[in-house]
């Protein structure tokens, strides 16, 4: 089963995608860009940095723009052909309010005529290959299986679904039920993506869905970095090694991040996000001790003591 790296805004950049990929192998088949966006009628340039072929060297990556009409679709995707990229995801998953209010990820799975823009938009770009990243809905899991004429039509080489409505944002339960639907009535190559969190679960969703394209693992990795590994690998890592691999990963992007970034403030605000999903592997104590420190002193002593 084909593994990627869901896009996680504020934690996969280039560095971290470059620096895992080197800790654990070649364990993801794609890593998936956080989206590009506008930003007063422009990509952003670290946006566009980010997925640049020189920082993402000896990786696949697919880039993902996030986009409310068609023409933020055509500036962002001539945006990602001047970086020499030929496949490109268009994100319509993502939950949070400041994109959803707006038309953009999940808020726009109500438009239907916006979706079919873009979709036929997509034609006009012959030389580029695309790719869907979606929830079943903003509010309701039959959005998503209402869309279904349009994606079946569109030139399209898989969706990714996640099982949830962009109003529950991560909370909740994924939704296997309105997933089924979804599936059964899908034309397209469709990759699974939500809560898979051990190699296990790779196994199980890939037996109860045997025509999947591959799985897609976001948060998962970020709490358990090694799970690509093990799956690939059939074997199951001991609390001690996944540690030391993941620190060797943290010291990786340490070292990085100290050479790019501006002073100590702007290095503890960015090295502190590596732990958000990490609790459940250090243990309560030391991932509290990370958190709380207020100084690069403090903080290297924390690391050091797990």
């Amino acid at each position: 089963m084909n593994i990627s790296f869901a896009p996680l805004q504020g934690y996969t950049d280039a560095a971290y995608r470059r620096f895992h990929n080197q800790v654990y192998g070649d364990c993801i088949d794609f890593y998936y860009t956080p989206f590009i966006h506008l930003h007063n009628g422009e990509p952003r340039h670290r946006d566009i940095r980010d997925i640049e072929p020189g920082n993402n060297q000896g990786i696949n990556i697919v880039p993902q723009i996030i986009c409310r009409d068609a023409n933020e679709f055509h500036t962002l995707v001539n945006a990602v052909i001047a970086t020499s990229h030929t496949h490109i995801d268009i994100n319509m998953g993502c939950p949070f309010p400041p994109q959803s209010r707006k038309g953009r990820g999940s808020g726009l799975l109500v438009h239907p005529d916006t979706v079919s823009e873009i979709a036929t938009a997509i034609d006009q770009y012959p030389q580029l290959t695309f790719s869907i990243k979606m929830r079943l809905g903003l509010d309701n899991p039959q959005q998503a299986i209402d869309l279904l004429p349009i994606f079946n039509q569109a030139r399209l080489t898989h969706i990714t679904m996640h099982p949830r409505i962009g109003t529950q944002q991560y909370k909740g339960t994924v939704d296997m039920q309105s997933f089924a639907r979804f599936m059964a009535k899908c034309e397209k190559p469709v990759i699974y993506n939500g809560d898979i969190t051990t190699p296990e679960q790779i196994d199980i969703i890939a037996e109860q869905y045997p025509n999947l394209h591959g799985i897609m693992i976001g948060r998962g990795l970020l709490a358990r970095p090694s799970l690509a590994l093990e799956y690939k690998q059939g074997i199951t890592l001991g609390q001690e090694e996944q540690i030391e691999r993941m620190l060797e990963l943290h010291s990786l992007l340490y070292e990085h991040y100290s050479t790019v970034l501006q002073g100590d403030a702007q290095l503890l605000t960015k090295v502190k996000t590596f732990w958000d999903h990490l609790e459940s592997l250090i243990g309560h104590k030391p991932h509290k001790a990370i958190k709380k420190a207020t100084s690069i002193a403090k903080y290297n002593a924390a690391v050091q003591a797990i």
